[in-house]
């Protein structure tokens, strides 16, 4: 039988280590800051109330301790070809480049852009889970939109 933190763990494991590993782009420190956050989830979680509640804390804890980890003066680091961008691009050279471009976002954008690429929220439930407005989803969104195609720019003259 699986302890309640092992089924925790598979269940939101995966998901939270990538939005992490953008933050950090190494795994090391990606590997740190969740074990943070399941330590939060087993000690020090508020009551859900039902499974979205919780898996929209978890989202915001893994953010929220990655912010913090990099505010203590972690560097970010280069190294991306241990993850794995799930997006169909046929160029590999893209895609590491595309992740790149993720990682070096701001972190109001790099949240929703993941939020929103990466595991399909639509922009209420990324407002909810951010604890911010819709219409500064869209905002962000727009952004981190324009941003990603002005540094890309290179590809499109392939």
């Amino acid at each position: 039988m699986q302890s309640d933190f092992e089924t925790e763990y598979d269940k939101y494991g995966v998901m939270l280590y990538k939005i992490a590993f953008l933050y950090f782009g190494n795994a090391a420190d990606t590997e740190d800051a969740l074990q943070e956050v399941f330590i939060k989830l087993l000690y020090r979680a508020p009551s859900f109330r039902d499974e979205e509640h919780k898996k929209a804390w978890l989202i915001r804890t893994t953010q929220n301790q990655c912010l913090d980890m990099l505010k203590k003066g972690r560097e970010k680091a280069s190294d991306v070809s241990e993850f794995s961008v799930s997006h169909r691009c046929d160029d590999n050279d893209l895609r590491l480049d595309v992740q790149n471009k993720i990682i070096a976002l701001s972190e109001r954008y790099k949240s929703v852009i993941i939020l929103f690429y990466y595991y399909d929220y639509s922009i209420k439930e990324i407002a909810h889970t951010l604890k911010i407005s819709t219409s500064a989803v869209k905002m962000r969104l727009i952004r981190a939109r324009e941003q990603l195609k002005t540094e890309l720019e290179e590809y499109n003259n392939e």
